[in-house]
């Protein structure tokens, strides 16, 4: 590797390598970079958490024993925590726990008062009680007066009511998809939408004055034109230090349109760091001309004419900036503040926080009381007297005391291994920019790039960028490789990645120049969130994304650009580092000594990493608008420069490109041929009775209504209902299944083990006395019977895994695919995954065994490679991929409907006989077959569809086949 990618490799400032060693030993073999998900737990943190709950009596918090007690002393010690974790204090912020950051987003949508006070009640003492609720809140100074005011329609009470006009509620349109829920509910309140793209926010706040509230505590704050409102200075008695919202002046309270601008810390697509400047621009009016523009959600907006009522408050949305990087709320001083802790150390799930400022409780305004809410609430009418504190108020029902005790050793857990937020800030950061970087010197051997990067800027700065690099692979051709294609070719390097629109479809859109037309165009041809149609019209639905954590390491880096490397360039590597010198500076190289021909660097796990040895070449090229002149140079590893002549000057002759997907790799030149009409034989029928098991050949076979008889009739899985496959359980191919048709039984067999039988038909009168279980299968819900706890045990015993069961199928499921000619067929299904038969072609198969032996990879044999396709009906004769242009199949009396190619993941490489796992053929199907790697096809029986009753029919081994293109023509028969 050149140099300058390795000066990128800074050392962090603790020891990566030990913390893996000792708190990570579950991730030997395994790299994890989907750290912006969901960061891993250390060992060290659980055990501290067990202990805690081994050594400690608690009980629920609404209780008034000692163990509540103690529960209650808890959650209030990890509340104070929090506050000290974020630099601030209860004087400044108040901590409601919800069950992450969206329900911390929602809550501010739900009850953000978008008006000074729609209908504002003067209830005693002059207390503001909002009436827009269902219930009348009777409100007091003090938690001990219990002062009860009367309905507003008696008029007893009511001293005036105060009309005020909605705010506007402003976001960046670059937020994760829980941000953009907020603008439904806000438009509901009648407030005006408005979407800020991320670029337009920073030309507007580079050219907006900025001001730094003045004061190491705030007890005033700033309306939206600059003036100072005088509020009251919180208390500091434990009890009434959060004083009550409703206690605020009445003239910064009321006839003011409030309006809330939310942006996110960290973008969780690109890793963009959104300025925290902004919060403070924004409070003092910075967007007041930005509401001058039409909103999304009302072309006629009244904020053209007057924007001197406005009072601006900030949500930062810290769920990604807080996973890696310090947020001192002392210095900067948002309104809201969403946290999903396990973001930052892993465990537990389902808990976060919202962090509200003391100066803005009066925004909240909430309806909905549960348990322990309130002070007093009568049943018999619409009165009650809520909890003076905030979090109280909003911490409806009981809290999930145990999972917050581990909140407290989340945090000093990850203080002790690395020293703090900052360190894990400097250390990400430098992870990413390293991966980022590389990937964008990436050259195939024609100059084009190999990646194109989704960030702001080149310009990368620990203060503008974060953990995250976000990326599409190309091909040699300028043609975009499919983030499904990589996700699956990561598995096999058991690298775990993140892929899609990531939940965040602003940045998705914005970054991948998807447009408005492109959107609808893209739903309509079938893609939808979270599916692997990566590709349409040859243009990405989405990307590539990694991202690292405290105990990441630059092996997890290195491993993902040696992935790319092998798989995703075409010839050899070369790098192209100019733009990097308009790029930051780079530190200085850590040398740790050198030996004769090489460097050595520590990888930042105290790693010494050896660098392969470069080759630099001039040459003079165009890569991505950039100019060098003759005197520059590219740098490509030594990976046999012969090549360059050889292989190079015919690559036109050796590409094969499908016409709706591209190759990444060159292929057998003149392989490919339409030949004539040849005659096609039914070679093989193969049934796997037990799913993700082996299955057997037979001569002849039955046909069912789901397709061949038996076949995937039975499945494994645990007592929770998780069913196994060969993706969890590769040593799944071991178990070798057996079908007696005259005894009735289906035997299981493992290695020369003890074999054990059940019988393929349970007599009725046993039915109802067998237990019922249930998986799923590609999201169908399957309920099934228990084959017993004989089976059971035996499974158990020869995988390894507790509390196994063999289910037999009840159900009927019904087939999701679709033909291009008859639309959904809505066929009945066993528990297959997607058909009722996958056909596989052995022309098809040959090739594919030319093409590994051509890149110089693992040989496989024509038997063991047509097995690990795990096909029911294997055919033979005519040209490669024609089965790609087949419409219908027939085999004597039966026809089949085909549904388009088979998808492939790692299961294919599985090594039947051993359990073993490989990189072919996956690989070579990647480079050879387009972005969904299909290989084989689906098909159905006609006659299922047409029929509840099937008749005698059989296939039987050297049948003649008959297929059809899909204009309908005969292909071939015999």
């Amino acid at each position: 590797m050149a140099q300058e990618l390795d000066n990128l490799k800074v050392l962090p400032s603790y020891n990566v390598e030990n913390i893996i060693i000792d708190e990570f030993q579950r991730c030997k073999g395994h790299c994890y970079l989907d750290h912006a998900a969901a960061t891993l737990y250390s060992d060290s943190q659980i055990k501290d958490t067990l202990s805690e709950l081994q050594s400690s009596l608690l009980g629920n918090p609404h209780s008034r024993h000692f163990p509540s007690d103690t529960s209650t002393q808890l959650i209030e010690s990890v509340r104070q925590r929090i506050l000290e974790h974020f630099n601030t204090t209860a004087v400044e912020y108040d901590v409601i726990f919800t069950s992450g950051a969206t329900e911390a987003l929602k809550i501010v949508a739900e009850n953000f008062q978008w008006n000074g006070s729609s209908k504002a009640f003067h209830g005693p003492d002059n207390d503001i009680v909002p009436k827009n609720n269902s219930e009348e809140q009777v409100h007091q100074k003090h938690p001990e007066v219990e002062d009860c005011s009367t309905d507003s329609s008696t008029g007893s009470s009511e001293k005036q009511v105060i009309e005020a006009s909605p705010g506007a509620f402003v976001y960046v349109r670059e937020n994760h998809t829980s941000v953009l829920g907020m603008r439904g509910l806000a438009h509901q309140a009648g407030a005006e939408v408005y979407c800020l793209p991320y670029k337009e926010a920073l030309e507007i706040f580079q050219k907006a004055p900025y001001t730094y509230l003045v004061g190491d505590n705030i007890d005033s704050f700033i309306d939206g034109n600059g003036r100072k409102e005088s509020t009251e200075p919180p208390e500091e008695n434990e009890q009434l230090k959060t004083r009550n919202i409703d206690r605020m002046n009445e003239e910064s309270f009321s006839n003011r349109r409030n309006c809330l601008f939310t942006y996110s810390g960290q973008c969780n697509f690109s890793g963009a760091k959104g300025p925290l400047e902004w919060i403070e621009q924004v409070q003092n009016g910075a967007l007041n001309d930005f509401l001058k523009k039409s909103p999304i959600n009302d072309q006629n907006s009244l904020m053209k004419a007057n924007t001197s009522d406005l009072r601006w408050f900030v949500l930062l949305d810290a769920a990604g900036l807080s996973a890696t990087c310090p947020l001192d709320l002392s210095r900067w001083q948002p309104d809201f503040v969403p946290v999903s802790f396990y973001k930052i150390f892993g465990y537990p799930t389902g808990l976060g926080c919202l962090l509200v400022r003391n100066t803005a409780w009066q925004l909240l305004n909430k309806s909905y009381y549960g348990g322990g809410t309130v002070l007093m609430v009568d049943s018999r009418q619409m009165v009650l007297v809520p909890r003076p504190r905030l979090h109280d108020r909003f911490e409806d029902g009981t809290l999930p005391y145990l999972s917050i005790l581990a909140i407290r050793h989340g945090l000093d857990t990850v203080t002790k291994l690395t020293g703090g937020m900052g360190n894990i800030q400097q250390h990400v950061f430098h992870l990413a920019r390293y991966t980022h970087h590389a990937l964008k010197s990436y050259r195939h051997a024609n100059g084009s790039p190999v990646a194109r990067l989704y960030s702001e800027e080149d310009q990368w700065d620990v203060n503008t960028h974060g953990s995250i690099v976000n990326f599409n692979l190309l091909n040699s051709d300028g043609s975009y490789v499919g983030y499904a294609q990589v996700e699956r070719v990561a598995s096999l390097y058991n690298i775990y990645l993140r892929t899609g629109c990531l939940c965040n479809p602003g940045a998705c859109q914005t970054h991948l120049d998807i447009s408005q037309e492109n959107l609808l165009h893209q739903y309509e041809a079938g893609h939808v969130c979270g599916d692997a149609q990566d590709l349409v019209d040859g243009l990405p639905t989405g990307s590539v994304r990694v991202s690292f954590g405290y105990m990441s390491s630059y092996k997890d880096a290195d491993l993902l650009l040696k992935m790319v490397r092998e798989c995703f360039v075409d010839g050899p590597l070369m790098l192209e580092l100019s733009w990097m010198k308009k790029s930051v500076v780079l530190p200085s190289r850590t040398n740790v000594g050198k030996g004769p021909g090489e460097d050595k660097l520590h990888d930042g796990c105290g790693n010494v990493a050896t660098h392969d040895k470069v080759t630099v070449i001039s040459a003079c090229i165009d890569v991505e608008g950039l100019k060098f002149s003759d005197s520059e140079t590219d740098v490509i590893t030594e990976r046999s420069l012969k090549l360059l002549d050889s292989k190079y000057n015919s690559q036109q002759s050796h590409n094969v490109i499908d016409e709706n997907e591209k190759v990444a790799a060159p292929c057998v030149a003149g392989e490919l041929s339409n030949s004539e009409a040849a005659s096609l034989t039914l070679t093989d029928i193969i049934i796997y009775p037990v799913k993700s098991c082996a299955g057997f050949k037979v001569q002849k076979w039955n046909i069912s209504l789901e397709g061949l008889k038996y076949d995937r009739q039975w499945m494994i899985v645990t007592s929770s209902g998780v069913t196994l496959t060969q993706k969890r359980l590769p040593l799944m191919s071991l178990i070798t299944p057996h079908i007696n048709l005259e005894a009735g039984t289906l035997t299981l067999a493992y290695k020369g083990e003890m074999d054990v039988s059940v019988p393929l038909e349970p007599p009725v009168s046993t039915t109802t006395e067998m237990s019922v279980c249930g998986g799923r299968v590609c999201g169908d819900r399957v309920r099934g019977l228990n084959c017993g706890p004989k089976v059971g045990s035996w499974l158990s015993q020869m995988l390894g895994q507790p509390h196994l069961q063999l289910m037999q199928q009840m159900s009927k499921r019904t087939g999701k695919l679709e033909s291009d000619v008859h639309g959904h067929l809505r066929e009945s299904l066993s528990l297959v995954n997607e058909s009722q038969y996958l056909v596989l072609h052995r022309p098809s198969v040959r090739k594919l065994i030319l093409e590994i032996q051509r890149r110089g990879l693992n040989e496989l044999t024509e038997d063991e490679l047509l097995m690990r396709f795990r096909g029911n009906i294997v055919v033979d004769g005519g040209d490669p991929y024609e089965e790609d242009t087949w419409s219908s199949m027939a085999i004597n009396d039966l026809h089949f409907q085909i549904q388009g190619g088979c998808r492939r993941c790692q299961m294919v490489c599985v090594v039947p006989d051993t359990g073993e796992r490989t990189r072919e053929p996956m690989l070579t199907l990647s480079a050879t077959r387009g972005s969904s790697m299909k290989f084989g096809v689906h098909a159905m029986t006609v006659i299922a569809k047409e029929s509840t009753n099937m008749p005698e029919l059989n296939l039987f081994v050297g049948a003649p086949v008959v297929v059809y293109t899909s204009n309908i023509d005969a292909r071939s028969q015999s």
